[in-house]
């Protein structure tokens, strides 16, 4: 892994996003874009997966791609959430497996793990950390509604994938438990007080700071946390620099939810949004679709740090943070990968004959 020291100031800037694409692999124009700016990490959805074999050749491609090996990240926590469901068999939701007891939750937890070390990504967006709160958005993800039965469950599952070399970047900070509206097409306003997210929904992401080299940001307004104007927490230095940061002491990588959703949008998809996001204090900028204006953003935060030492000082930090967890991700080709699919295949349909169905809950956003 190079030397954060010996990178230029294009290559720094390029390492803080993580981008997504349409297809089963880059079509020329993306490619085009992507050879601009060399991104850190790609994000993976249903639309690039076509089949066991494809997803695998097409994450050993990006992962030789650039010089620094990208962050392969995929949203993958079962239930409405499951991105390889067409590859092995569905895995049970992480409420329904809790419900089910630990024994049953950590094996779910393996088997995505198994999954998504057999397909090549070594970043997995989940668990959901958020607390399961009366008529919450995200209920019907959420693992429980205390915060100590949040982090004892979300441990476990942190634990079987870290056994994987599998990084969990559990969500959403500091809570989206009391959403009411889906962020990928409002912003939600959450009147959490302070009180409630210190004690209470910032808890379980606290609990777990040791097992997180990453933590993803919600895209909701917490006015309890001093942002009177309607701001995603992803954009406000409040919550990320002054209450995630100082308050509650977290070291790790910050990143955002995606950056194209309506929560974020509803303030302007422009590029200086991007680096609004950035001097916010987010190590890694999320954004799902590969577009020209990716390629203007990059040149947004590199000009600004080109005549800015502050921001070229917070740049450092991030890329110091990012190629730190890189330097610690080996990638290991599988052998007798066919076996293993089939072997994962038949686990998750004998875990999902011992999982009882959890209760309906209300519709959820669908990251």
């Amino acid at each position: 892994m190079k030397d954060s020291r010996r990178l230029t100031l294009e290559e720094k800037i390029g390492q803080l996003f993580v981008v997504g694409f349409q297809g089963y692999e880059p079509d020329s124009e993306t490619r085009a874009v992507l050879d601009v700016f060399r991104p850190g990490g790609f994000i993976l959805l249903q639309r690039n997966i076509e089949s066991f074999d494809q997803i695998y050749d097409l994450t050993s491609r990006l992962r030789e791609m650039f010089p620094i090996p990208p962050l392969l990240a995929i949203d993958h926590e079962g239930g409405r959430v499951d991105r390889l469901k067409h590859i092995f068999a569905p895995i049970p939701s992480m409420p329904e497996l809790a419900g089910a007891g630990m024994a049953q939750l950590r094996l779910g937890a393996r088997i995505i793990a198994a999954e998504l070390e057999a397909t090549g990504f070594n970043v997995n967006f989940g668990p959901v950390l958020d607390l399961r709160l009366p008529g919450s958005i995200v209920s019907e993800r959420c693992l429980a509604s205390t915060p100590g039965e949040v982090a004892r469950l979300a441990g476990a599952f942190l634990e079987e994938l870290s056994k994987k070399n599998i990084v969990p970047a559990p969500k959403h900070f500091p809570g989206l438990g009391g959403a009411t509206v889906d962020p990928h097409f409002t912003l939600p306003r959450i009147d959490r007080n302070k009180r409630q997210l210190l004690q209470e929904d910032s808890v379980p992401f606290v609990s777990l700071f040791p097992q997180a080299d990453m933590i993803m940001m919600s895209h909701a307004h917490y006015p309890g946390l001093g942002d009177e104007k309607p701001i995603p927490a992803s954009l406000s230095s409040r919550v990320i620099e002054g209450f995630l940061r100082k308050k509650l002491g977290y070291k790790g990588l910050v990143v955002t939810d995606d950056m194209t959703m309506g929560a974020v949008t509803t303030v302007g998809l422009i590029p200086d949004l991007f680096l609004r996001a950035f001097e916010a204090g987010n190590d890694l900028l999320l954004f799902s679709q590969t577009t020209p204006l990716l390629e203007q953003a990059f040149k947004t935060i590199l000009l600004a740090a080109r005549s800015s030492a502050t921001l070229r000082k917070r740049v450092d930090e991030s890329v110091e943070r990012i190629l730190a967890l890189k330097g610690r991700l080996e990638f290991r080709p599988l052998r007798y990968r066919t076996h293993l699919r089939a072997r994962i295949t038949r686990q998750i349909e004998k875990l999902r004959r011992t999982v009882e169905p959890a209760p309906a809950q209300v519709h959820s956003a669908q990251r």
